[in-house]
């Protein structure tokens, strides 16, 4: 039986260490700012900002990939210079995330890339809503079937058989 809470502690440390390393690539990669805190740190790093599209701010080419509006964010809002790839998704009252760089001098950020946005909370919440229910279920299966293997043995239904009988011919 020590065995089996050995293997099962081993796999909860090695989702722990899972779980950990997901947040930090979370924190590192996709991690995104608002407007207000972009203009509050100013930051020098390309970083990458979430932000709705103020309503009457959008101008420029579209279809050759420049563009300039203002992301608002709850308080604040930060003007943007888009140049990139053609946006498919670039509209007026919009959530949006923008990658590239805070330019102190002119107080605008300079983006070169546009992303939507991914709703985390439900993408994790439907992994853990069923992976749960699946570990749970295993567990307690693997314990049913290792307690049923104890009593298999101590019974006396199960014994070696001790007299083989061959035919000789």
């Amino acid at each position: 039986m020590t065995a089996f809470y050995l293997r099962w502690g081993i796999l909860v440390v090695g989702a722990t260490i899972l779980v950990v390393l997901t947040y930090r690539n979370y924190e590192e990669n996709l991690a995104t700012m608002t407007p207000e805190q972009v203009l509050a740190n100013s930051p020098t790093e390309e970083i990458r900002v979430k932000g709705l599209v103020r309503g009457g701010t959008l101008r420029g080419e579209l279809e050759e990939g420049r563009a300039s509006f203002d992301l608002a964010g709850e308080k604040d809002t930060l003007p943007v210079q888009y140049e990139g790839p053609p946006p498919e998704n670039l509209r007026e009252l919009k959530t949006l995330i923008l990658i590239g760089k805070w330019k102190t001098p002119t107080r605008t950020f300079q983006a070169r890339e546009m992303a939507l946005v991914t709703n985390y909370g439900f993408v994790m919440g439907a992994y853990i809503v069923g992976l749960i229910p699946l570990a749970l279920f295993l567990f307690f299966m693997g314990r049913k079937v290792c307690l049923l293997y104890d009593e298999i043995k101590q019974s006396t239904l199960y014994q070696s058989e001790s007299d083989t009988h061959v035919d000789s011919r």
